[in-house]
């Protein structure tokens, strides 16, 4: 792995190696999960996260720029006590990458998982309608689809894609073993992920962070932000349920415990208007989620800024929720 120095001379880790690493990483990890206690191999991610944190600098701080502008009463020990929990909950994840496939779907449901609302999933499901399941990087919101093969319920993933084919590879290798089909964002990607809602069925999707660029700025914590479009525009193309979740991993020594939570479904504001309905939608679920991201910063996996993309411009909502007879039913 080579280090290359930044504009102050520091010795930094360049994108390309943080993903060629982090796929030999996974396969190391996944290695030694058939191995290894689990409470063992998590204290070897947490220690690894530890002691990659000065070669991750420039991370570490967009990091911790995150965590002050949605807690901006922190102190500075504070926030960089939080960046550093971020930069192990990553680990922690990867690490749930290479554990899950050894358990099976039933396992993972019934003695890892402490689920509420769940009524909201599967009261979705029977209406036949298809339903986006639609998520941050809060933790490891893949436990929860795991879950949906212990239920029987037909869905799959759309995942966004990334650079670099060998860390692709690696983490897909990982998720295949879940038990849920995951598509990466193509075009082909996509119009399966329609079709499988079309049919009734789930495609599980995160909103909370646009690489691919082409999303929407809306407020978040009193700024504008870029989120993607994806679940809200495969709900209105597929006239879908968009059901929101988030997954929060539990404190104490088994790291492999997680509260999930169902939430009721979102109230889709459609005025016939693709990308204007597209915007205020996202703007919805970024509002829904600002209390959730708010209270477990500290786990929200987000390196980049979602606000660097937008100018800081006063938000007017073209769809006021005074009106509640003008939300879909």
């Amino acid at each position: 792995m080579r280090l290359e120095p930044d504009l102050h001379g520091n010795l930094r880790i360049s994108c390309e190696h943080i993903l060629m690493s982090t796929a030999l990483g996974l396969v190391l990890i996944s290695g030694l999960a058939r191995h290894l206690p689990r409470r063992l191999l998590y204290a070897l991610a947490e220690s690894a996260a530890a002691l990659a944190l000065p070669f991750f600098e420039r991370r570490r701080l967009r990091i911790r720029n995150n965590l002050q502008r949605i807690r901006p009463d922190d102190s500075a020990r504070q926030l960089n006590r939080a960046a550093s929990e971020v930069f192990a909950e990553t680990a922690r994840y990867y690490a749930d990458l290479a554990i899950l496939p050894t358990i099976t779907p039933r396992q993972v449901l019934e003695r890892h998982l402490h689920v509420s609302g769940l009524d909201h999933l599967l009261d979705a499901h029977r209406s036949g309608r298809g339903v986006v399941l639609t998520t941050a990087h809060i933790s490891n919101p893949e436990v929860a689809v795991k879950a949906l093969a212990a239920l029987d319920i037909p869905a799959v993933a759309l995942v966004e894609q990334l650079k670099d084919p060998r860390h692709l590879d690696a983490v897909n290798a990982a998720r295949a073993a879940v038990g849920v089909e995951f598509l990466t964002a193509t075009q082909t990607g996509v119009a399966s992920a329609l079709r499988t809602l079309r049919s009734g069925g789930v495609v599980c999707i995160l909103w909370d962070r646009d690489r691919q660029g082409g999303g929407a700025c809306v407020p978040f914590f009193g700024r504008q932000a870029r989120f993607p479009a994806g679940a809200i525009d495969l709900a209105i193309r597929a006239d879908a349920e968009v059901l929101p979740l988030y997954a929060v991993r539990r404190p104490g020594p088994d790291r492999l415990q997680f509260d999930v939570t169902f939430m009721p479904p979102l109230e889709l504001l459609l005025k016939g208007n693709r990308a204007l309905d597209t915007r205020t939608n996202i703007a919805g679920l970024a509002r829904l989620f600002e209390p959730i991201i708010a209270e477990h910063a500290h786990l929200w996996r987000v390196a980049e800024s979602p606000w660097a993309p937008c100018r800081d411009t006063p938000w007017d909502d073209p769809h006021p929720r005074e009106h509640p007879a003008e939300a879909r039913p």
